[in-house]
């Protein structure tokens, strides 16, 4: 009762410390402080007189609005892509925002790829609704935007980009300027945070989970370049028709040796090798078996023509067929003779268009300074589902966006670290040194118990509990067995005796062995018996 009671107290304080831990990997949903940011989703509330879906006819997918499949924050939702292999195409828009110059440009969004991300993008456009003349349900993937930022990934390709669309001043022409060193994304099926920094002074960071993964100018880093070449190539200059660049020449004074055979085989047979003695040259490999005969049931309108099976030619213990030497290098292989190269003394360098000035060369020195913003728009094709946006900011204010992801992504990050198993390096070891470390006063109090249980056992317990059979009464046990066994024989035997005496005998003379192997049997099996009910006696001794 003791033991039970032990026992019991270890379930109930692990079930109870069990409780809290789970308890510890939620929290209740509050919407986060929004005050100070230029603009801020939560997709709380009415999100569809926020956001139209394109009506474009590629765009078959419809996001839905739906809580996280393993929450944290309970109650919090985000957009959702609900169906893989299809195109989806979203936006919403919000008060203009416009570049200033000493004044930073943010934006932040989580995403959580609940079911993997196997080919497909989760990044956003922010662009000028003029481009979609102010009708959201028009914007598509050709819809000019400013800034494209966010993770991408579909066999070779893994980054989280950022492109941005620049306007030639002179030109009017808009073009799209590549991050030439994008980071990857996260590999995981957690929510991360993505952020872009514009700075004032032309430099920029990407943000994964609030840390720097990749950094550069957009003077210096972008591909194209910002800014064009300020001389480019005549294209009116040609490369005149004598002009020489080959830096070298063939020697034109010299000539191929005359004992330079460029007929010469590379390989020639070996002429120090002969044809084995008793080689046939004219007698096959495989022949029919002479032995064999077409056997009785075969039916050639059934079985088709009968063939005897072949066998290896006993003429051919040396070798059959056309006999060849085996090849080895020639000696006098040169190969195809060439003249040695000189320099070419009509050698000019490499042809090059001359240089003129660049008709739409201009120069941005703050193309940091952005154009208007007014809306952020979805547009992805994707063969995963369960990919989740939520909480997308838009700010001038690096500190206040901070604070934003602080009290949504930060909360939300710490609980599902929590709920998410580690598979560290550390392996067994870690894992249980991490569950030792997070559940110290549980892991203390069933250690206590287990000790307390095992000294009572092995010191306390006391003799009066059932014990074994004895020696004597396991050999009583065995001698009464023995005897029920011979009068079930007394008693066939007497059923027997209308038998024959000649079979009597004979079956006597088979049973006198048969009976001393059988008590044997019998003692050695009874024995076994014994010792297990002795075995088990002591068991339910220390149960009870």
């Amino acid at each position: 009762a003791t033991f039970c009671g032990l026992v019991s107290a270890a379930v109930l304080v692990n079930t109870a410390f069990a409780e809290e831990e789970a308890a510890n990997t939620t929290l209740e949903y509050a919407a986060p402080e929004v005050q100070g940011l230029h603009w801020a989703e939560t997709f709380d509330g009415d999100v569809w007189s926020r956001w139209s879906h394109s009506k474009q006819e590629k765009y078959t997918g419809k996001f839905t609005v739906e809580k996280r499949k393993l929450e944290a924050l309970v109650g919090d939702v985000g957009l959702v892509v609900p169906e893989e292999a299809k195109h989806y195409g979203i936006s919403s828009t919000f008060a203009p925002i416009v570049g200033k110059k000493e004044v930073p440009f943010v934006v932040q969004y989580e995403v959580k790829l609940q079911d993997g991300l196997s080919c497909g993008g989760a990044y956003m456009k922010l662009f000028d609704s003029h481009g979609v003349d102010g009708k959201l349900e028009e914007f598509k993937d050709d819809t000019r935007f400013i800034i494209m930022f966010g993770p991408d990934r579909c066999g070779a390709t893994d980054k989280v980009h950022f492109i941005l669309q620049h306007r030639s001043p002179k030109t009017g022409v808009w073009q799209e300027k590549h991050f030439k060193d994008t980071p990857s994304a996260p590999k995981d099926n957690l929510s991360h945070l993505y952020g872009l920094i514009i700075n004032p002074d032309n430099s920029f960071e990407i943000h994964i989970d609030g840390e720097k993964k990749a950094s550069g100018n957009l003077m210096s880093s972008m591909e194209p370049p910002i800014n064009p070449l300020k001389d480019i190539d005549d294209p009116a200059d040609k490369k005149p028709e004598d002009w020489v660049d080959e830096a070298k020449m063939d020697d034109p004074t010299s000539s191929k040796p005359d004992v330079w055979d460029e007929d010469a085989p590379m390989m020639i047979p070996d002429a120090k090798v002969s044809k084995p003695e008793g080689w046939v040259d004219d007698a096959p490999k495989k022949l029919a078996d002479p032995s064999a005969k077409k056997p009785e049931d075969w039916d050639d309108d059934e079985d088709g023509e009968w063939e005897a099976p072949m066998v290896d030619n006993p003429a051919c213990k040396i070798g059959c067929g056309m006999w060849e030497a085996p090849r080895i290098s020639n000696p006098e292989y040169k190969g195809k003779w060439h003249a040695p190269k000189i320099d070419n003394p009509e050698y000019k360098g490499v042809w090059k268009p001359k240089q003129i000035p660049n008709p739409d060369y201009f120069f941005d020195e703050s193309p940091a300074i952005l154009p208007t913003i007014d809306s952020v728009g979805i547009d992805i094709w994707t063969m995963s589902k369960g990919i989740m946006f939520d909480n997308i900011v838009v700010s001038d204010d690096i500190a206040k966006a901070k604070a934003f992801a602080d009290a949504s992504f930060r909360l939300r990050k710490g609980l599902e670290e929590k709920q998410t198993p580690k598979s560290g390096k550390g392996g067994m070891f870690e894992t249980a040194k991490d569950f030792a470390t997070r559940n110290m006063i549980a892991v203390i109090v069933t250690t206590l118990i287990l000790v307390a249980t095992t000294v009572w056992c092995c010191f306390f317990r006391g003799d009066d509990g059932p014990r074994g059979p004895s020696e004597d009464e396991k050999r009583a046990t065995r001698q009464k067995k023995r005897q029920e066994q011979e009068k079930a024989k007394d008693a066939k035997d007497k059923k027997d005796e209308g038998s024959e005496k000649k079979d009597d005998e004979a079956e006597e003379t088979k049973q006198e062995p048969k009976e001393e192997e059988e008590e044997e049997d019998v003692e050695e099996k009874d024995e076994e018996v014994e010792e297990k009910e002795g075995g088990s006696g002591d068991l339910k001794s220390e149960a009870e």
